[in-house]
C-alpha cells in the first residue's frame, strides 16, 4: 500500500480540467488517503457478508414439525431438487431420485408409515429422497454400491434441507419409518430404497435453539 500511495503522491501537481474550462483539478494526499480508507472499509464488509452466508443458513436450519397450510410452488420444489442434485457422489454415479408428494391421502399414508408421525401429513408437500442402488452397483458391485448409494443420497438430502432453509421454509428429516410400507405406497422399483420422508412448508413454530457439543469434545488430531 505504501508503494501505491507513493505512486499516487500527486499533491504537488495539478492537471487541466479537460472540457470544463476550469483552470485545474488538485489531487491532495488527504483525498488519496480518504479514498483508500473508504475502499478498505467497505470491501471487507462485503466479502465478510458473502462468506458468512452459509453460516446464516446453518444457524437458521431447524427440524420443523408444525406447518402452515400455504402451498409450496412448483418453482420452489424444482429449486430444492436442483440444489440436492449438486451433492457429491462416488464415481459421479448420482444415485439419488426424489418422489414429490402433494396428494392429501398419500401424505397421510406416509405419515402412518412413519410410525404415526402425523405432522408429516400436515405439510403441503413431502419429498422422499431415494437411493437408487442400481446406479451404484453398476460401477461398484453390490456391497460397496449399496453403501455408497445411501451415503450419496444422504449428502443430497442435506443440501435439500439447507436450500429449504435458505428459502425461508421449514422441513424435517424423518428417518423413522417402515421402509417396505413407504416403498409400496410410492411404488418404488426394486433396489430403490427410500432414505427419508421430508415434509416441507412454512413453519408454524419456532423451535428452541439446541446446544451444540463443544469443539474440543469432538475434535481430535492425529489419533483419538
Amino acid at each position: 500500500m505504501r508503494q501505491t500511495l507513493k505512486r499516487c503522491w500527486l499533491s504537488s501537481r495539478s492537471f487541466p480540467d479537460l472540457g470544463t474550462g476550469n483552470s485545474a483539478i488538485r489531487i491532495t494526499r488527504r483525498k488519496i488517503l480518504g479514498t483508500v480508507a473508504l475502499a478498505l472499509l467497505f470491501r471487507p464488509a462485503k466479502a465478510e457478508e458473502e462468506t458468512r452466508c452459509l453460516d446464516r443458513i446453518l444457524t437458521r436450519r431447524r427440524m420443523i414439525r408444525k406447518f402452515r397450510p400455504d402451498p409450496v410452488s412448483e418453482a420452489l420444489v424444482s429449486r430444492f431438487i436442483h440444489a440436492a442434485m449438486r451433492a457429491p457422489s462416488a464415481g459421479h454415479t448420482q444415485p439419488w431420485s426424489f418422489v414429490v408428494v402433494r396428494d392429501t391421502l398419500t401424505r397421510r399414508r406416509l405419515a402412518r408409515a412413519a410410525l404415526g408421525q402425523m405432522f408429516v401429513a400436515d405439510a403441503p408437500v413431502v419429498i422422499v429422497p431415494c437411493a437408487d442402488r442400481r446406479r451404484s452397483r453398476a460401477r461398484y458391485g453390490e456391497r460397496e454400491g449399496d453403501h455408497y448409494a445411501v451415503i450419496d443420497t444422504a449428502f443430497s438430502s442435506l443440501l435439500l434441507l439447507l436450500v429449504v432453509a435458505e428459502e425461508g421454509l421449514g422441513a424435517c428429516f424423518v428417518g423413522a419409518f417402515d421402509e417396505e410400507q413407504v416403498s409400496r405406497i410410492l411404488d418404488l422399483p426394486d433396489l430403490v430404497r427410500p432414505l427419508a420422508v421430508i415434509p416441507i412448508g412454512l413453519a408454524a413454530e419456532r423451535p428452541r435453539r439446541l446446544t451444540l457439543r463443544r469443539l474440543d469434545d469432538v475434535l481430535h488430531f492425529e489419533h483419538w
